[in-house]
């Protein structure tokens, strides 16, 4: 499809849901790069919006005391830089730091989107997250 001209985040509507919920389905996404589920009552949802469609979701949540974030976007939308884009303006505007966000070891994809935000390998949070149950493939990042 290419680049979109415009991505955009908007506080996500009970309307936005079933479409999320489809794009999810149809791209077989657990829940972007981490493996928290965005319907566990995140503390800040937005939907994603690439030239007036929606293509995803990004949120922020809590998790042991940290401020986590999340993205997805629809499969067919992947090599289109909306996740980077999505996720630049949603952490621009949060309002605290660090924030961290969690990905499967072997999602290179997910990884270079968060490595050009800055987020950075958070070698404190291993014991941590597995102590929470997250899989042990699972990597966590940090952006300070």
């Amino acid at each position: 499809m290419g680049e979109p001209h415009v991505v955009s985040l908007r506080a996500t509507r009970d309307t936005d849901l079933d479409i999320l919920n489809l794009i999810t389905r149809d791209a077989g996404i657990a829940a972007g790069p981490t493996s928290a589920t965005l319907g566990s009552d995140p503390a800040d949802r937005r939907t994603i919006r690439a030239d007036g469609e929606i293509v995803g979701d990004v949120a922020r949540w809590h998790e042991a005391g940290c401020a986590f974030v999340s993205y997805r976007v629809d499969g067919a939308r992947r090599d289109d830089g909306i996740a980077g884009r999505a996720l630049r303006l949603f952490v621009e505007v949060l309002d605290e730091r660090p924030v961290r966000a969690r990905v499967a070891a072997g999602d290179t994809g997910s990884i270079r989107v968060l490595e050009r935000l800055g987020f950075e390998p958070d070698a404190a949070w291993p014991t941590a997250a597995i102590a929470l149950g997250a899989p042990d493939d699972d990597v966590v990042y940090l952006l300070a």
